[in-house]
C-alpha cells in the first residue's frame, strides 16, 4: 500500500475541515453569518480568523500551514463547485425551527434556510436506561394530586414524543408562596428540550412586542412571573401563540413572514391568574403551593430534595435516562394535547377560578344594573363598566348580559339619525326609541335615561 503523500494528507484535512465549517456559516449579500448568531454579520476576514482559531482549539491533529489555509478558504469561499457539503451556502434570510431535524441548513430553491433547532447533546449519549430518580419524588411533592402530576407529565411526554408538533394548551404553575419549586420545574423542561432551544423571560412583554422572531422560533418558551389584565391585548396575543399552527413573526428591518408555529409554552406566577376568562381552555393551572415552601414547616426537607434534583440534572446521562422514560411513556386515551378537557381534567384551582371569575363578575354586573332598577342600558355604558370595573372585554359583555337574560336591540333614540345598541331587562322591550313593559308604555328611551341621573352625559335632541 502506497503511503499518502503530504499533499494527499493536506487535501484530506481540507475536505474534512471544509465539511465542518460549511455547516457553521452561511453567506448573504457578500456578508457571512454564524448559524448560531444570525443577527450579526461577519466579514470574510472575520470568518477566516474564526476558522483558524477553531482549528487550533478543536483539531490539534491538524498542522496549520499556508497551503492548508489557502486551500480551505478557497474551497469554502472562493471556488464555484457542486459539492455543497464543502462550500459556504447562500442563506435566503429565513430561519425556521425544525425539531428532530439535526441538519442546521435546509436546502430551499438553490439557497438554504437556517434551522435554529439544535439537538440537545445528551441525546447523542448511548444511554438506554430509564430513570427518573429524584424527579419522580419531586413531582409527587410539588403537585397536590396524582391526577395533576399525571396531566403535566403526559403533556411533557407528548411534547417530546411529538417534538415537531405543538400542543394547544400550556401548563401554568401558580403558588402564592415563593420557593415552591417552580423554577426547578422550568429547569427540568429546559434540560429536556435543550438550553439552545429554550427561551426564558420575565412576564410576556418581549413575547408580545413587535420584534419577537427569536422567541417564537424557540421550541420552548417559559414566561416567569406572568401577570396579565383580563381581556388585554397581550393576553389575546398569547392565546394565539399557544393555539395557532401558523403565526406572523417579524424581525427588525424585515417584513413579517408567515411561519409554522411549533412552540410549546409554560408559565409561572406568584399571583393568582384571576384574569383568565371563564371557560379558559388554553391553560392548565396547577397550584404548586405546599409545606416545603420558603419558610414553611418542611422547607429544609424540600430544599434537600431540590438539591438532589439539580444534582441529577447536572449529569447529562441522567437527563438522557429521564428523557428515555418520557419517550417510552404510554399516553392514556383520555389525554388530548390539542384540546384541554376542562370538564374532566380541570384542577381544583381551575374550578375555583372558573366559579369565582364567572360568579363574581356576574354578581357585580347585576348589582350595578339593579342599583337604580334600570330597565334599559346603552351597550356603550355596559361595555365601559365591564372593561373598567371588571377588567373584562366586549365578548364578556355580551355573554354576561345574555346570562342575565337581558335582550339587546339596535334602535334609533334620543333624536339621533343613526341606530344604537341598547340592552333591555327581562320583561321589557324597546321599539321606535321607546320602552315598553311594566310601568312603561312608550316612555322615550332618552327621557328615561336622563331621569335616572346616571346618564346625564347623553345629549338629548328634540
Amino acid at each position: 500500500m502506497t503511503k499518502p503523500t503530504i499533499g494527499d494528507q493536506t487535501q484530506t484535512q481540507i475536505d474534512m475541515l471544509a465539511e465542518a465549517f460549511a455547516k457553521q456559516f452561511v453567506r448573504k449579500d457578500n456578508k457571512f453569518f454564524d448559524v448560531d448568531y444570525l443577527g450579526n454579520a461577519l466579514s470574510r476576514t472575520d470568518v477566516e480568523q474564526m476558522m483558524m482559531n477553531q482549528i487550533i482549539d478543536d483539531h490539534s491533529d491538524v498542522q496549520l500551514s499556508n497551503p492548508l489555509l489557502k486551500g480551505l478558504y478557497g474551497k469554502l469561499i472562493e471556488a464555484h463547485h457542486s459539492d455543497r457539503s464543502r462550500a459556504i451556502q447562500v442563506w435566503n434570510g429565513h430561519s425556521v425551527c425544525l425539531p428532530g431535524n439535526s441538519e442546521r441548513l435546509v436546502p430551499a430553491r438553490g439557497a438554504v434556510t437556517a434551522n435554529v433547532w439544535v439537538q440537545p447533546a445528551y441525546r447523542d449519549l448511548r444511554v438506554n436506561a430509564f430513570d427518573a430518580d429524584a424527579i419522580d419524588e419531586f413531582l409527587s411533592y410539588v403537585f397536590q394530586t396524582d391526577a395533576e402530576r399525571d396531566l403535566f407529565v403526559n403533556w411533557l411526554a407528548y411534547c417530546l414524543q411529538n417534538e415537531s408538533e405543538k400542543p394547544a394548551w400550556a401548563p401554568f404553575f401558580y403558588s402564592a408562596s415563593k420557593g415552591t419549586g417552580k423554577s426547578t420545574l422550568c429547569r427540568v423542561m429546559t434540560e429536556l428540550f435543550g438550553e439552545h432551544n429554550t427561551a426564558v423571560q420575565n412576564n410576556v412583554d418581549k413575547l408580545t412586542q413587535q420584534f419577537n422572531a427569536t422567541l417564537l422560533r424557540s421550541k420552548l418558551v417559559i414566561c416567569e412571573e406572568t401577570h396579565l389584565q383580563q381581556g388585554s391585548s397581550k393576553g389575546n396575543t398569547i392565546k394565539t401563540y399557544i393555539t395557532d399552527p401558523f403565526i406572523l413573526v417579524e424581525q427588525k428591518g424585515k417584513e413579517q413572514v408567515r411561519a409554522r408555529n411549533v412552540t410549546c409554552f409554560a408559565f409561572t406566577s406568584n399571583f393568582l391568574p384571576d384574569w383568565m376568562e371563564p371557560g379558559e381552555r388554553r391553560y392548565a393551572v396547577f397550584d404548586v403551593d405546599h409545606d416545603g415552601r420558603a419558610g414553611g414547616p418542611d422547607a429544609d426537607a424540600f430544599a434537600e430534595l431540590v438539591g438532589r434534583v439539580n444534582t441529577f440534572l447536572d449529569d447529562p446521562s441522567n437527563v438522557a435516562r429521564f428523557y428515555n422514560a418520557l419517550m417510552s411513556r404510554e399516553l392514556p386515551t383520555t389525554f388530548n394535547a390539542k384540546s384541554l378537557n376542562i370538564t374532566d381534567q380541570a384542577t381544583p384551582i381551575m374550578k375555583r377560578l372558573q366559579e369565582t371569575s364567572r360568579q363574581t363578575n356576574l354578581d357585580q354586573l347585576e348589582e350595578y344594573l339593579n342599583a337604580d332598577q334600570l330597565v334599559v342600558v346603552p351597550q356603550e355604558t355596559v361595555a365601559t363598566y365591564v372593561r373598567k370595573e371588571l377588567n373584562g372585554n366586549g365578548n364578556q359583555t355580551r355573554h354576561m348580559m345574555n346570562e342575565l337574560r337581558w335582550t339587546k336591540s339596535t334602535v334609533k333614540w334620543g333624536g339621533k339619525d343613526y341606530a344604537r345598541s341598547i340592552w333591555a331587562r327581562p320583561g321589557y322591550a324597546v321599539d321606535g326609541g321607546k320602552i315598553y313593559g311594566t310601568g312603561h308604555e312608550g316612555t322615550p328611551i332618552a327621557d328615561y335615561l336622563v331621569s335616572k341621573g346616571a346618564f346625564e352625559e347623553i345629549e338629548i335632541i328634540r
